[in-house]
């Protein structure tokens, strides 16, 4: 094939490749359907669990459940074991379930972190009262009136949980 004869089908080919190529711009190209999504449901969700809060578990406290607060406040110490206020609640939880030994340890751990903690120092002294010791609920009750007066509600709970089990001053 001569050079005349290649560069004469170089360019046929090439016209009729700008042909197809014009013949194809000019077509309606159909727009394709919209890609359909579920809609999410709450069954299709997948579950987020709902982190622990101390909220949660004083209103569980506050209806009376203390069963029920306890393995939030598990899940609240395991994530924040230097959380004081924690540390308290799962004490009083565990002394109204009859846990004293236990309560008493959270209580203590507790004001480790924070001596003046008013409501670990007004629930540990209850114990104390709960258990006949009121010498030591004297020392929470001495604690509480430096902490925060007598008109305190911490200090005049605990005074009156101290009198009403026959406490003498």
């Amino acid at each position: 094939m001569t050079a005349s004869k290649t560069l004469a089908l170089a360019i046929s080919v090439a016209m009729l490749a700008a042909g197809f190529a014009w013949a194809d711009s000019t077509r309606e190209v159909p727009t394709p359907p919209p890609i359909q999504r579920p809609i999410p449901s709450p069954a299709m969700a997948p579950a987020q669990p709902v982190p622990p809060t101390l909220d949660g578990a004083q209103k569980r406290i506050d209806a009376g459940d203390f069963r029920g607060a306890i393995p939030i406040l598990t899940q609240i110490v395991k994530a924040e074991p230097r959380n004081a206020d924690a540390l308290n609640l799962m004490g009083y939880s565990l002394r109204k379930t009859g846990q004293t030994d236990l309560a008493l340890q959270y209580y203590n751990a507790a004001l480790a972190l924070m001596p003046r903690h008013l409501g670990a120092n007004e629930y540990l002294g209850e114990l104390y009262v709960e258990l006949g010791q009121f010498d030591k609920a004297k020392e929470r009750l001495v604690v509480l009136r430096a902490a925060c007066g007598e008109e305190c509600k911490q200090t005049t709970e605990l005074e009156q949980a101290i009198q009403s089990r026959g406490g003498r001053w």
